[in-house]
């Protein structure tokens, strides 16, 4: 399919220079919270009892300073430290607020390693409108005891330190080893592969578990439950076949792997075709006590056990998740405010599972229901970058998820899928394992369609709400005058549509709506004016005013 849309036009609608001392609102980076090191590694021991919620840990993490602040590690204070070593020194920390430890490196020093143990129960989740305050741990959720026992790290966004001590942001990401000590009747699973197990005495088994690749902390979760293996065909044998498979609760194994899991391989097969090979060594898929429907957590996304008890769980569910193992989780948002780089390419890309499935009309439906997700939500009214946006938890919201899935289904049409796909690939390969923000991908996608597309991004994605469009057609002397009016609300601003398509019975035209207004004209041989449809084939977010 070509859906070039008139790429002289638009290479024409270049935004205006912005001054060299501040950066575009879709370059800056808006978080509080900002890493001063680089942690590389994390090694971490734990003890998981078979009761209660107390556990013990010890996490080694090996940084590169970049400056002479203090090492940052996020750890909630209601754990008590036993020992904090730099170096394999006694170190030097203070507190400095309730989830900070800041660690005094020696002057001068290039690399340090981290060593933090500490015991203690999680604090318990509170959230309004979500879960009440007190019913269940935050971070590391563990319910049951014996043999029904389950214990489950919940992460995202930045509720890793509820737990786990590390740097608790998405742009500092690491490698990572697992030595999880659980009770012996329990299955566990963690990020990478599995490298043994033995037994670990007083009816412990304990696993090993590492991942390679470098992965953002609100991803790095562990899991221990009674749960049912299957194995499902491997993915991208074609290049090296990945491993998959379902990890749920022994009742629910037969429905997941012929329901929502029937076509996981395949799915990991027409990702690595689009945009690149799998970026990890396998692929679980695990039943847990999430409080999201899913969680992208790398090698091992979690779903929430209600969406199998119900039978609500979805393959578009999991088509989003692994699509985030390429976008959100190998390619990594550097500030929370652009989390749209994840959320909103994840749900582009169980649209275009969707497409691959059910073709052009698939995709077409996919998108009119992102489309009227975003009109009916309350979160049009802020943009997609939201500098005031401080509840981590709110960036849950229309925005970031099908709004975002409509910047790119925009510039797809826009610029045509040899550009767009291309982009894409390009834009992955240069951020694979590491962060980006939104101007990257403007930058990269500039460069594949041939054209400055800053315009676009900035309009996307720092204007609330789209466009609503009036039309009003009307004859003269054998020619039809179609006029358009965008008449949203005016704190939305105005939008730039170019090469906006317009159908007019039989007959498709393009107008270059660069304003509030714009005027076609074009003859006519009927005696009545035509019905107006405006964008037909959907490639714009916008809406039309009700006559």
């Amino acid at each position: 399919m070509n859906r070039l849309f008139g790429l002289a036009t638009a290479a024409c609608l270049m935004g205006t220079a912005t001054a060299a001392a501040q950066p575009a609102p879709i370059a800056m980076r808006y978080d509080a919270e900002r890493p001063a090191h680089n942690a590389v590694h994390y090694d971490v021991w734990i003890r998981l009892a078979d009761s209660g919620s107390r556990f013990q840990a010890a996490v080694t993490t090996d940084w590169k300073l970049k400056s002479f602040e203090p090492i940052r590690i996020n750890l909630d204070s209601s754990y008590r430290i036993s020992a904090l070593t730099l170096d394999g020194q006694r170190a030097r920390w203070r507190r400095a607020g309730p989830d900070l430890i800041l660690v005094t490196h020696r002057a001068g020093a290039r690399t340090a390693v981290t060593k933090i143990e500490y015991e203690g129960h999680p604090p318990k989740f509170v959230r309004e409108g979500r879960r009440q305050s007190g019913e269940q741990d935050d971070g590391l959720v563990q319910r049951g005891w014996g043999a029904d026992r389950k214990i489950f790290a919940d992460n995202w966004p930045n509720r890793a330190r509820k737990w786990l001590a590390t740097q608790d942001h998405p742009s500092d990401k690491a490698t990572i080893t697992w030595t999880i000590e659980a009770p012996a009747a329990l299955t566990v699973v963690a990020n990478g592969t599995l490298k043994g197990k033995e037994d670990a005495g007083n009816g412990l088994t304990r696993w090993h578990f590492a991942i390679e690749q470098p992965i953002p902390v609100a991803t790095m979760v562990l899991g221990a439950a009674r749960l049912a293996v299957t194995q499902l065909a491997p993915a991208m044998c074609s290049i090296r076949c990945v491993p998959v498979s379902v990890y749920t609760y022994p009742t629910d194994s037969a429905w997941a792997v012929t329901g929502p899991f029937a076509e996981a391989s395949a799915m990991v097969d027409f990702f690595s075709g689009l945009i690149a090979p799998f970026p990890y060594g396998e692929l679980r898929h695990v039943e847990t006590s999430t409080i999201f429907g899913g969680m992208e957590n790398s090698t091992a996304i979690f779903y929430d056990e209600g969406g199998y008890q119900s039978k609500r769980l979805s393959a578009g569910t999991v088509a989003h998740e692994t699509m985030h193992q390429w976008f959100g989780d190998a390619a990594t948002e550097g500030d929370w405010h652009h989390l749209w780089l994840s959320e909103g390419f994840a749900t582009y890309g169980g649209a275009l599972w969707q497409e691959h499935q059910g073709g052009d009309s698939a995709l077409k439906a996919a998108m009119a229901g992102a489309k009227a997700a975003v009109i009916t939500s309350p979160a049009t009214e802020r943009p997609i970058i939201d500098p005031l946006a401080t509840d981590l938890m709110g960036l849950l919201n229309s925005n970031n998820y099908p709004k975002g899935s409509w910047v790119l289904h925009t510039l797809r049409g826009l610029i045509g899928d040899s550009a767009f796909f291309r982009g894409l690939r390009t834009y992955y390969r240069t951020y694979e394992h590491s962060n980006a923000l939104s101007a990257d991908l403007s930058r990269i996608m500039s460069k594949e369609a041939g054209m400055d597309l800053d315009w676009y991004f900035t309009q996307a994605l720092t204007q609330p709400g789209y466009p609503i469009i009036k039309t009003t057609a009307s004859l003269e002397g054998g020619h039809l005058i179609i006029e358009l009016t965008q008449v949203q609300k005016p704190a939305w601003g105005r939008y730039r549509i170019p090469n906006l398509e317009i159908r007019l019975g039989g007959r498709t035209i393009r107008v270059a709506m660069m304003g509030k207004t714009a005027r076609t004209v074009t003859h006519w041989d009927g005696e009545t004016p035509p019905a107006v449809e405006v964008d037909p084939d959907g490639w714009w977010l916008l809406d039309v005013a009700k006559p």
